[in-house]
């Protein structure tokens, strides 16, 4: 009996150990390949030049793209109407765009709200996904977790174009509802192309659509420190 005991024990150190390793080789991949700069090079357009001004935020664990609702190159209510939303009207600005795992995004509103089933899953099975979309009403203030961005009318393009393909399409080209789902009357979920799992995330997400722009950021960016720290 004592000899099976140990045997259980030594199993559970191993696996205990091994996750332990895996965390830390995750979280050092994460601080080196977040530190090197892709586009170094790159430079944001200036006044008078014509531009956009988009914004990337981060609550610390996630991070969005927010671009305005409408300009000449795009007019995001005709693909995301405004009924699809309960309190939003033709007065809001900006609409945000994430990227994430299915299930984490419809049953964690809030972090208190996760639970371990949901958190491991996401974290190591590559599982259905969904875009979070959200009206914003005003044009955001710049502060170390929203950063804004100028970019040129071809890079808004490129990045319609990235956030457009992230989006499951029905036959007519409208964008796969998920109905009654939101926070508030100001976001909802669609279906997402992709599957998510730890080395591809939310803010890998974010980071991919940067680099499909040719924007200064990091070469890998699982963290949202990863992304913020490149646009100081």
């Amino acid at each position: 009996m004592r000899y099976v005991l140990r045997k259980i024990a030594a199993a559970i150190l191993w696996i205990l150990a091994s996750v332990a390793g895996a965390a830390v080789l995750f979280m050092a991949a994460a601080f080196i390949l977040g530190s090197i700069t892709v586009n170094n090079g790159y430079a944001q357009p200036q006044p008078p030049d014509e531009h956009i001004e988009i914004y990337v935020t981060s609550n610390g664990v996630h991070t969005d793209i927010i671009v305005p609702v409408s300009t000449p190159y795009i007019d995001w209510r005709d693909k995301l109407p405004l009924h699809h939303f309960g309190h939003v009207d033709s007065t809001y600005r900006y609409i945000g765009f994430g990227w994430g795992d299915r299930k984490f995004y419809m049953e964690t509103p809030e972090w208190t709200d996760l639970t371990p089933k949901v958190a491991i899953t996401a974290a190591l099975w590559p599982t259905r996904t969904a875009m979070h979309v959200e009206y914003i009403r005003a044009r955001l203030v710049p502060t170390k977790r929203q950063r804004p961005l100028r970019i040129t009318p071809e890079q808004y393009r490129q990045l319609i174009a990235y956030i457009d393909k992230s989006f499951v399409q029905q036959q007519d080209g409208r964008y796969l509802h998920i109905k009654g789902s939101g926070y508030s009357g100001r976001d909802t979920f669609y279906e997402a192309n992709g599957k998510f799992y730890i080395l591809k995330n939310c803010n890998n997400w974010v980071n991919y659509g940067l680099k499909s722009m040719g924007v200064k950021t990091a070469v890998w960016a699982p963290l949202p420190v990863s992304i913020m720290r490149h646009l100081r």
